[in-house]
C-alpha cells in the first residue's frame, strides 16, 4: 500500500561482526558537521522558558550556529514531567519539552533530546548480508557496531543527502536514523501542538505539529519512529 507523504500543506540490532565487509562503493559524505549539541546550552534554555514563563517555540535553524563537535545529548526534563512519557504530555499538551530538530527531505521534525544519545556526521556504511528493506548497513561508532536505518518508509519521505544520523540507545546496543540535516536544538511550549493529519505513513509517530512561520515543524515519539525503521514487512501471498 502506498505511504502518504507528510507535507509541509499541513504539515533489530545486528550482531558485532569480527570484521567488517566491505564498505559501500560511495559511502555518503558529509556537507556539514551537526551542530553543537551542548548539554549546558539546553538545560540553560529550558530553565530560561520555565523562568520566564512565556511559550518557547522551535529556533531558526538558519540562526544556528553549527561546530564540528560531536557531543552526546543529555536535557533536563522539566520538574512533574520526568515520570511522563512524551506521548502522554503531548497528548494532554501540557509543559515544555527540550527537542533537536532535524530535517529529513524538505520537511522539519524536532524529538525530545533525552531520547537521543548523540547526533554524528555518518561515516562509511558497511553492507550486511540480507538486511531488513529499511536497514542501510553498519557503521562504528566509537569502536562499537551499530545498525544504520532511513526513516523514509516510516514517514513517507526521500532522504536528500543522509549526511547525518541521530544516535538511539536500546539496552546494550545502539540504533542509528539516517537525517538529511541536524538543525538545532529548542524548547517548545507543548500547548502549541496542534493535531496532526492522520496521514497513513506516520501512524502513531508524529504526536502533534507546531507552526513555525512559514512552515510547519512535526514533533515525533522516538519509540514509534524505531518500531517503525526497525519493522520487517510481511510479505502478501495470494
Amino acid at each position: 500500500m502506498k505511504k502518504k507523504r507528510i507535507g509541509s500543506e499541513l504539515a533489530p540490532g545486528t550482531p558485532a561482526a569480527e570484521a567488517l565487509p566491505a564498505p559501500l562503493a560511495t559511502p555518503p559524505v558529509a556537507k556539514g558537521a551537526p551542530v553543537h549539541l551542548a548539554r549546558a546550552l539546553a538545560a540553560a534554555r529550558a530553565a530560561e522558558a520555565r523562568e520566564a514563563g512565556a511559550p518557547a517555540v522551535a529556533a531558526d535553524p538558519t540562526a544556528s550556529t553549527r561546530a564540528p563537535a560531536v557531543v552526546t545529548t543529555t536535557a533536563v526534563p522539566d520538574a512533574g514531567t520526568a515520570t511522563r512519557s512524551m506521548r502522554e504530555r503531548a497528548r494532554a499538551r501540557d509543559g515544555q519539552a527540550v527537542i533537536l530538530l532535524f530535517r529529513v527531505g524538505a520537511e522539519r521534525f524536532g524529538i525530545e533530546l533525552a531520547a537521543v544519545e548523540e547526533a554524528i556526521d555518518i561515516p562509511p556504511v558497511h553492507h550486511v548480508p540480507e538486511m531488513p528493506a529499511a536497514m542501510l548497513g553498519v557503521i562504528t561508532v566509537r569502536d562499537t557496531i551499530t545498525s544504520v536505518y532511513s526513516p523514509s518508509v516510516a514517514l513517507g519521505l526521500s532522504l536528500h543527502d543522509g549526511t547525518s544520523a541521530l544516535i538511539f540507545r536500546r539496552g546494550a546496543s545502539r540504533v542509528a536514523v539516517v537525517v538529511d540535516e541536524v538543525d538545532d536544538v529548542s524548547t517548545l511550549d507543548l500547548s502549541l501542538l496542534r493535531d496532526a493529519p492522520a496521514f497513513e505513513a506516520a501512524d502513531g509517530i508524529v504526536l502533534g505539529v507546531v507552526r513555525q512561520r512559514d512552515s510547519l515543524l512535526a514533533l515525533v515519539d522516538a519509540d514509534a519512529l524505531l518500531a517503525a525503521c526497525q519493522a520487517v514487512p510481511v510479505l502478501e501471498t495470494a
